[in-house]
C-alpha cells in the first residue's frame, strides 16, 4: 500500500479576517489545526537562541527582569517602522517554520492546517500544498479589531500597512472563503471546503 503524502495546507487572511475563526471550525470537524503566533509565542519563552537573536537587534529593553521578552515592548518596537518589522520576520518566521516541519514529521496526520496572518510575507506559502485565504471587506475587519483588541482606527490601519494587499492574496491563494455576512454562512462555506480537503 502506497503511503498517502501528508498535506500542508496554510490558512491566512488580513488582520480581523475570520481566519481564526475558520481554523477553529475546521478543528471541530477533525483537522489537526497549528496556530503560527502561539507558537512563536512559545518559542519566546523556550528557544534560548532566538531570544538573543531578538535581543540583539532590539536591544536589552525589550526583556523584563526575568529575561523574558516583553511582548508589549516588542510589538512597539516591530511596529515603529517596516524595517523593524521585516527584521522580527526574518528573526522568527524560519523559526517557526522549522518547530511545525519538525512536528509535521513526528506525527501521523495526514493533514495539517497551518494558520498564518503572515503567510506570503513571510515566505512560508513555498512550504504549503495548499493555501485558503480568508477574506473580508476592510470595514467589517475594522469593526471585529475594534471589538476584540479595543483598537483605535489609526492602530489598526497601521497594522494593516504592513501587510500585502488582501486582492493579490487572493489571487495567489488555491481557495477563498468570504466572511463578510453571519456566522452561519461562515460554517456553510467551511463545511464545503473540509469536504474538498478530506477528499485531497
Amino acid at each position: 500500500m502506497i503511503r498517502k503524502k501528508k498535506l500542508m495546507i496554510g490558512v491566512t487572511g488580513g488582520v480581523g479576517s475570520g481566519k481564526t475563526e475558520v481554523c477553529k471550525l475546521l478543528a471541530k470537524r477533525g483537522f489537526k489545526v497549528l496556530y503560527s503566533d502561539t507558537i512563536a509565542k512559545n518559542l519566546y519563552v523556550t528557544n534560548k537562541k532566538l531570544v538573543t537573536e531578538i535581543v540583539k537587534v532590539f536591544g536589552k529593553d525589550i526583556v523584563n527582569y526575568k529575561g523574558k521578552i516583553n511582548l508589549p515592548k516588542l510589538k512597539d518596537k516591530i511596529f515603529a517602522s517596516k524595517k523593524n518589522y521585516s527584521a522580527i520576520n526574518k528573526i522568527v518566521h524560519p523559526v517557526v517554520i522549522k518547530d511545525i516541519k519538525g512536528f509535521l514529521k513526528k506525527n501521523n496526520y495526514d493533514i495539517v492546517i497551518v494558520e498564518s496572518a503572515l503567510l506570503f510575507e513571510s515566505g512560508f506559502d513555498e512550504s504549503m500544498d495548499y493555501i485558503i485565504m480568508v477574506y473580508s471587506k476592510k470595514k467589517e475587519r475594522v469593526d471585529r479589531l475594534k471589538i476584540r483588541d479595543e483598537s483605535t482606527l489609526k492602530s489598526i490601519t497601521e497594522l494593516m500597512k504592513f501587510q500585502i494587499d488582501e486582492r493579490k492574496k487572493m489571487e495567489m491563494s488555491d481557495f477563498v472563503i468570504i466572511n463578510n455576512k453571519t456566522l452561519k454562512d461562515l460554517k456553510i462555506q467551511v463545511d464545503f471546503l473540509s469536504k474538498i480537503l478530506k477528499a485531497l
